[in-house]
């Protein structure tokens, strides 16, 4: 549990211009835990702390797979959305690219590398909590 706070204030549009007459503005609190994830695999880092997989070469039109596990240590469950896979050669294995994590624990997430061509193959793969 943690507590939060923050100023709600809305303003009307060709309102009053009288600032006490044209805005309404009050503060809320409130206590409560947010959901979070952590990234278990892979457990390879960039020099900037970035997470990275390093799949293995694989000859053009053959498959080689790779995992992303997440746990959720938090007190409630959290859902990872992943984003949209921008390189055809990379695919997200799976029914859903959303998934829900229950608290305490974690879920591995595949994901296919089929190269097309020759050379070197890079994308950032993202999610949101």
């Amino acid at each position: 549990m943690k507590q939060y706070g923050g100023v709600f204030e809305a303003i009307v549009t060709h309102g009053e211009l009288n600032p006490k007459m044209g805005k309404m503005s009050f503060e809320i609190r409130g206590e409560g835990t947010l959901p979070t994830l952590q990234i278990a695999k892979p457990d390879e880092f960039e020099p900037d702390g970035t997470p990275v997989l390093r799949f293995r070469k694989t000859r053009i039109g053959k498959d080689h797979y790779m995992q992303v596990i997440l746990k959720n240590e938090g007190p409630i469950s959290a859902t990872a959305r992943f984003d949209a896979i921008t390189n055809e050669a990379f695919c997200f294995e799976g029914s859903s690219m959303n998934h829900t994590i229950m608290s305490k624990a974690n879920h591995a997430f595949d994901f296919k590398f089929t190269p097309r061509k020759a050379g070197l193959e890079k994308f950032f793969l993202t999610f949101q909590t």
